[in-house]
């Protein structure tokens, strides 16, 4: 009886009273993983792990998901067919770049989908402090703590986000709620979109890499959008290497997403 008071007293303070929670077993995410889904229409929370999934940890490139929105906000990029590079000198191409990230200019809906760091690290150097720290204000986005460096914080350094931030974030985001500009919201929908159906759209974004030796994070975070609902989603999963988690981030959300009846 003690257990299930506290359970209901924590959903509370962490999801809110007015939303309801529905726990699951971990399943294939295990002790080690954490999976969040918001039904937009009902309010509803189902979450495995409901520990970790409040837990914040280093959001690697999902934080791409911000920095590409302030970009556009701001007008560093104009429109999606803007051909972005970076200082080749401040950031030389390392042996385990994929060949696309210095071999030639990506679009924003490139450097996006293959995560191209370097072409991010000089948006963001680009934006500034000062204006970055504005944003993450006004986003509301995890403990919003860029300290650590401005082209490198989201890079297991000072800012952190817990799978339930990462949800609530991405409801913000496309409902209209953060401090951006409609055209911004508009071109950056194009810029997530990784499939598209006839039932639904689905915007995503995977992040990653090592925390510490012998262990690494794994994200993948995302939009369901349907013809009669929205649905938002974050998983993160820990793996003694990037490559472990690599493929499994997605292979559990995406089965997750489909025992649910989401795609």
């Amino acid at each position: 009886m003690k257990h299930f008071i506290w359970f209901i007293t924590a959903a509370i303070l962490v999801f809110g009273a007015s939303n309801s929670v529905i726990a699951e077993s971990g399943g294939s995410c295990s002790k080690l993983c954490t999976f969040v889904l918001k039904n937009s229409r009902t309010s509803e929370y189902t979450v495995i792990n409901r520990e970790r999934a409040a837990r914040q940890f280093t959001p690697f490139s999902t934080f791409k998901v911000p920095n590409t929105l302030i970009a556009l906000d701001l007008g560093l990029v104009e429109n999606l067919l803007q051909e972005l590079t970076y200082n080749h000198d401040k950031y030389p191409a390392k042996e385990w770049w994929p060949t696309i990230w210095s071999e030639r200019p990506l679009t924003i809906r490139e450097a996006f989908q293959n995560s191209a760091v370097p072409i991010y690290q000089q948006l963001a150097t680009e934006i500034g402090a000062k204006r970055m720290n504005q944003y993450l204000a006004g986003f509301n986005y995890g403990n919003r703590d860029a300290s650590s460096g401005i082209d490198t914080f989201w890079l297991n350094e000072s800012i952190k986000i817990s799978a339930l931030e990462q949800v609530n974030f991405l409801e913000r985001l496309f409902t209209g709620q953060l401090p951006v500009s409609q055209s911004a919201i508009d071109k950056f929908k194009e810029v997530m979109l990784v499939e598209e159906t006839d039932a639904y759209k689905l915007y995503a974004k995977t992040g990653g890499g090592p925390l510490a030796k012998n262990k690494a994070l794994g994200w993948y975070i995302g939009i369901v959008e349907s013809n009669n609902n929205i649905h938002y989603f974050a998983i993160n999963i820990d793996g003694n290497s990037f490559r472990e988690v690599q493929k499994k981030r997605i292979e559990i959300a995406r089965k997750k997403l489909s025992e649910l009846g989401v795609i």
